[in-house]
């Protein structure tokens, strides 16, 4: 689905399912790629999104970059391997918040932000970043509120400092757990609320077009949706 810039995404949209499955399909599904990147893909999924649609196409270089244990993810990268044995394995420990982290970084088909820019009180420079280092498509999946809670579009808000009665009524039967109070920013916890919109006026901001688009349902309460989005390198 293309989408002008500004321009929520077209509803209806795709049935909820399970939206795990969704994002893995996302970037498995990607045409004539042979390198793919995972940014913060370890917590809790232990690069499910990279090392799943890596085996599915034959990839030749498969990248991750995270911080802290890494020790889960090494041991399925190791399985992957089994699968792919002539297949460089690269991961990459360090904070992809600090721009010394891309230098020298081999550029890849595609990289993965799933649920990771809403975590980065820098996430622009984060999207500027990833592009340089992608030469064909980033792939973008994560909760953002509705654009009806928005008069204008294009719009986020930075929800880290919210009152907290504010805070759980827009967490509210989401996955959006409870966390302590933040006075400054912390990236443990939830930061932005991104719209649909923002996120692709962001990407638009550095030359990159909407490629595919969809909406997944049901996946966060009522005050959110659940985007899975491609974006294409300019031409």
């Amino acid at each position: 689905m293309s989408a002008r810039r500004s321009t929520p995404l077209q509803r209806p949209v795709v049935g909820a399912g399970n939206h795990l499955d969704l994002k893995q399909d996302l970037v498995a599904n990607l045409s004539n790629v042979s390198s793919l990147r995972d940014f913060g893909g370890c917590y809790i999924v232990e690069g499910r999104y990279l090392l799943e649609p890596a085996k599915a196409i034959g990839a030749k270089f498969v990248s991750m970059v995270d911080h802290g244990d890494t020790s889960a993810y090494q041991a399925r990268a190791e399985e992957a391997a089994l699968f792919l044995p002539d297949t460089r394995f690269e991961t990459v420990n360090a904070d992809f918040r600090h721009a010394a982290t891309f230098t020298g970084l081999e550029p890849v088909d595609a990289s993965i932000l799933f649920e990771v820019l809403m975590h980065q009180e820098n996430y622009s420079e984060v999207v500027r970043n990833v592009t340089s280092t992608s030469n064909k498509f980033v792939c973008v999946a994560q909760p953002c509120l509705r654009e009806e809670w928005f008069p204008l579009p294009s719009s986020s808000t930075l929800l880290q400092f919210w009152d907290e009665e504010l805070k759980d009524e827009i967490r509210r039967d989401s996955f959006w757990p409870k966390e302590e109070r933040a006075t400054t920013f912390t990236s443990a916890s939830w930061m932005w609320g991104h719209t649909t919109s923002h996120l692709i006026d962001l990407f638009g901001g550095y030359g990159w077009s909407l490629e595919h688009g969809e909406v997944i349902p049901n996946v966060c309460g009522a005050h959110w949706e659940y985007p899975l989005l491609v974006f294409r390198a300019p031409a």
